[in-house]
């Protein structure tokens, strides 16, 4: 399914999967590379994806989901993990990547590391970490397209125990911070009431604003 509009009308969020299915290995990988090409902030990709399909840790993690059944239906969970803090080192290490990937000069890159620098320095560490959460959300509206595209259902889930999900992933010591989760698999069309459902959406009139 190439089509974009097409995509996201027959794409919602699915209450109940099928836990007999099994995603594709190269279609997984497909959605988790537009996760890592979505853009970001000065590139700057502050966050980690967890992919989880151990049975055992995502059994762990549905009660700090509320026990909502996609955790333990879907075939793949991904947990967005932002980073807590920006510091030199994470700055440096993102330079030597541009340097070596576009085989330039570190030296090159000097004015832009000081921009990146004095971005985070007028910053509090909450400030990073709301700026670093909103990144994860980019990634997540990419991932939920890619998924579409090769109809992958998803549910995209913030109604999550964060502190908890911290904790079984043991994201603290990570200096990293659980921000929004991801499941995808194939829909339940018997037990998911909303399968079948006609999307709800605001009309064109109501939606957009020109001026």
């Amino acid at each position: 399914m190439s089509n974009i509009k097409s995509a996201l009308n027959w794409r919602y969020a699915t209450k109940r999967y099928d836990s007999n299915h099994k995603l594709d290995e190269a279609v997984l990988d497909e959605i988790l590379e537009s996760i890592r090409l979505a853009p970001t902030s000065l590139g700057l990709q502050p966050f980690k994806a967890y992919i989880i399909t151990d049975s055992e840790i995502k059994s762990q993690l549905t009660p700090a989901c509320y026990n909502q059944p996609q955790i333990n239906e879907s075939n793949v969970v991904i947990v967005f993990a932002a980073i807590t803090e920006l510091n030199d080192s994470y700055i440096d290490k993102h330079i030597h990547r541009i340097a070596n990937t576009r085989e330039i000069p570190v030296e090159s890159l000097e004015g832009f590391q000081k921009s990146i620098s004095n971005f985070t320095n007028n910053k509090n560490q909450d400030q990073i970490k709301e700026w670093a959460a909103k990144q994860t959300y980019i990634a997540l509206g990419i991932a939920l397209l890619a998924a579409a595209q090769h109809q992958v259902d998803s549910t995209p889930m913030e109604g999550f125990n964060a502190l908890e999900v911290d904790r079984i992933l043991q994201l603290e010591s990570q200096k990293l911070h659980s921000t929004v989760i991801l499941t995808l698999g194939k829909r339940n069309e018997e037990a998911d009431f909303l399968a079948k459902a006609k999307k709800v959406r605001k009309n064109p009139e109501e939606m957009f604003i020109y001026l």
